[in-house]
């Protein structure tokens, strides 16, 4: 563990890792949640936006007692300034559309059947284990603000006593957070914070020993070894939910499929076109794609059912359906930030 982590030049294939996870959020919001296509990424995909959220701190930087401050206040702007924004401007439109019209109900989040005061009070607690938050997906937000924070405050209290007191506290928060969802789900996901804070350590540690470089074949054989067995072994995780399984296993898999993420990105950027190109956007773009897809979801559901007469219960399993629910979910986000991204509320979801 570094005493100092210095800042570096840009990542080229930092972007495209964001984008590719991103992509596989999305559908795992869009197919059933039985699907392979759901469960496997699930081992890893949003761990890996805690991984790379690591990997980027500024320790030097941003672990120094007089630029905490500064720090907080970043965090605020960049992640609950947009979580609260999303979510009281989107409250009155579901309302309308969903409570009173019953609209936009072709969801496993059950649009329609959430009460309006559950809704709203929500907002203001965080989505504790599902208690009625509409934007599901932004869970995320306060999770990594908290995860970050109190990352930064053990850095700066404990760093002087040496690394290895740091990484001891770390992961004795860690199974605080991990197991205290068994009595409660602390408010703005403060507990899936602590959870994540050894995801945070891994990044930080993967950018100090550049292991993103040093994998070859054997150690991605490796690595996709423990992925699948983290898959088969381990329960489908779900951490908005707090359901993290075995511990060893969700972390292994959190950890391996996140460097494989960054290494599939690392050879891909080498091979530039349009499609690489497109998948980097996205990858500039996650946050308006984390609020948004849900909703373009929702909206391309309610079309195709009602224009083709499709059951509900098929929209999860028919691949033609899944795939234009990805497209949409993340090309119109993408195009809503290229037309309209300066708009006073939109910068601040758009790069």
């Amino acid at each position: 563990m570094p005493e100092k982590i210095s800042s570096a030049p840009r990542i080229d294939w930092a972007d495209f890792a964001k984008g590719f996870a991103m992509i596989l959020v999305v559908i795992g919001h869009v197919v059933d949640f039985n699907a392979l296509l759901c469960t496997m990424p699930a081992a890893f995909r949003m761990p890996f936006f805690f991984v790379i959220a690591g990997f980027f701190l500024n320790l030097s930087k941003w672990g120094a007692s007089e630029n905490f401050r500064p720090f907080v206040t970043k965090l605020f702007k960049r992640m609950i300034i947009p979580y609260f924004i999303a979510n009281l401007l989107w409250y009155p439109i579901w309302f309308v559309a969903c409570h009173k019209a019953g609209l936009l109900g072709y969801s496993f989040w059950g649009w329609t059947k959430i009460l309006p005061f559950d809704a709203l009070t929500a907002i203001f607690i965080g989505n504790a284990n599902g208690t009625g938050l509409v934007l599901i997906p932004l869970w995320f937000l306060p999770a990594l603000f908290f995860a970050e924070i109190i990352f930064v405050v053990l850095w700066n209290r404990l760093n002087k006593f040496g690394a290895k007191i740091f990484v001891l506290a770390v992961v004795i928060f860690s199974c605080f957070g991990f197991n205290v969802k068994n009595f409660v789900s602390l408010w703005f996901d403060v507990d899936i914070a602590l959870v994540a804070l050894i995801f945070l350590l891994a990044g930080i540690l993967i950018r100090k020993y550049n292991f993103v470089d040093r994998i070859d074949l054997k150690i991605f054989v490796g690595l996709t070894a423990i992925v699948l067995g983290a898959f088969f072994f381990n329960e489908h995780i779900d951490m908005n939910f707090r359901i993290y399984g075995n511990a060893f296993l969700f972390y292994a898999g959190g950890i391996a499929g996140s460097l494989l993420v960054m290494k599939i990105s690392m050879l891909a950027v080498k091979v530039r076109g349009k499609f690489i190109a497109l998948i980097e956007d996205c990858g500039r773009q996650t946050m308006l794609i984390l609020v948004l897809h849900p909703i373009i979801a929702n909206i391309f559901y309610e079309i195709i059912v009602r224009a083709a007469d499709i059951p509900p219960e098929n929209l999860f399993v028919e691949p033609t359906i899944i795939f234009f629910a990805t497209i949409f979910g993340t090309l119109i986000p993408l195009w809503i930030a290229k037309r309209f991204g300066k708009l006073p509320v939109l910068k601040h979801f758009c790069a």
